[in-house]
């Protein structure tokens, strides 16, 4: 399979992870014929997943497709860049499930799928602002501007530090047990 894909579509970053997992860097523009070959020849029919990786500094988002086998024996990640202002033709009518993937990919990072005909809003309602897992968004900056400080509640606790204290006192607690019965066996 490897060699085929090496010849096939010319690329030289093939890269076996695991015995049950490989990774395959490749042009975008060979990217939907390697799908569906992999679809076609040997059985990759289920996407688990599409990820984004943002390289703000060499102006381009990282694709991640990641395909399984029917027999679910083994993964194909699939790799391929693109820029970062540029959009990217849906996968959506050869997995299904892409559309809710890329619909999330379009909200989060702004990436316009072609051929996607639901990249409505999916968690984000009535957002304006740079897509918020874009590199440039400024999450502090965002959050001091557009939402208000709540001061917490009167009887608010730091857990971690409450927790710690009662371990305290139930091992001193414990210790002081002990050390009566101790006394009391000795005396006896």
């Amino acid at each position: 399979m490897y060699s085929k894909i090496k010849n096939q579509f010319a690329t030289p970053e093939i890269e076996i992870k695991r015995n049950d997992l490989s990774k395959v860097i490749i042009k975008k523009e060979k990217l939907f014929e390697l799908i569906n070959f992999l679809s076609l020849n040997y059985s990759y029919v289920t996407l688990n997943a599409i990820t984004c990786t943002d390289w703000i500094e060499d102006n381009h988002f990282a694709l991640s497709y990641m395909l399984t086998t029917r027999d679910r024996k083994h993964t194909m990640l699939i790799q391929t860049l693109i820029g970062r202002e540029s959009s990217f033709n849906t996968i959506s009518h050869i997995f299904k499930q892409a559309e809710i993937m890329e619909r999330d990919l379009h909200e989060m990072y702004g990436i316009k799928f072609i051929g996607n005909k639901n990249l409505k809003e999916l968690s984000l309602e009535n957002w304006i602002h740079t897509p918020p897992l874009r590199r440039e968004f400024d999450t502090l900056e965002f959050v001091n501007k557009h939402l208000k400080f709540r001061e917490g509640r009167d009887d608010n606790v730091d857990t971690k530090a409450e927790t710690k204290r009662l371990r305290a006192l139930k091992k001193a607690k414990k210790l002081a047990e002990k050390k009566l019965k101790d006394e009391q066996n000795g005396n006896s």
